[in-house]
């Protein structure tokens, strides 16, 4: 049971709750041979899965998003409009933070979830099940260094009309 004690952390609560539930519904059985949304990905590809304008938050746009970065790639400084919460489902990615910070918890929603805070300057391996909840304003950037595309669920609550993302300046 969730409580909450105002419109917006609900919201909060049901955004979380949707990235965990898509991450585990994402999940392989090891007895089952199932293909990646990533196979055949040559160029980052940002889907949009769901989107809608919730109630409790009038002029705001809800997407449930999957991104893929192939090896090889990056994605320049940026920033977000407004609160995103990132699960990343296979692969490893290279997050740097250069302004702000953010809060990364690895082995999200498992008993051994640990957390670090990760400021301005640093950078940190995501892998799969690390998880990071960024705020309007951070800046950022992140490569995948690997051999193997990155998968990354996106759960954002942005003001309507605004672009996902800015280049930073």
């Amino acid at each position: 049971m969730i409580c909450t004690s105002s419109p917006r952390r609900a919201l909060l609560a049901a955004l979380l709750l949707a990235v965990a539930t898509l991450a585990i519904a994402c999940g392989s059985d090891a007895d089952t041979e199932t293909l990646s949304p990533a196979d055949g990905v040559d160029e980052i590809v940002r889907q949009v899965l769901e989107s809608g304008e919730p109630e409790p938050a009038a002029g705001q746009d809800l997407e449930l998003t999957r991104v893929i970065i192939p090896a090889g790639e990056s994605i320049a400084p940026h920033t977000h409009p407004g609160l995103q919460l990132a699960i990343i489902v296979e692969g490893t990615l290279t997050y740097t933070v250069l302004d702000g910070e953010v809060t990364v918890h690895h082995d999200s929603g498992t008993d051994g979830q640990t957390s670090e805070t990760v400021t301005s300057g640093g950078t940190v391996d995501l892998v799969a099940g690390s998880s990071v909840m960024e705020v309007p304003g951070m800046v950022h950037e992140a490569r995948n260094d690997g051999d193997q595309s990155v998968v990354i669920y996106l759960s954002s609550l942005f003001p309507q009309g605004e672009p996902a993302s800015s280049p930073a300046e």
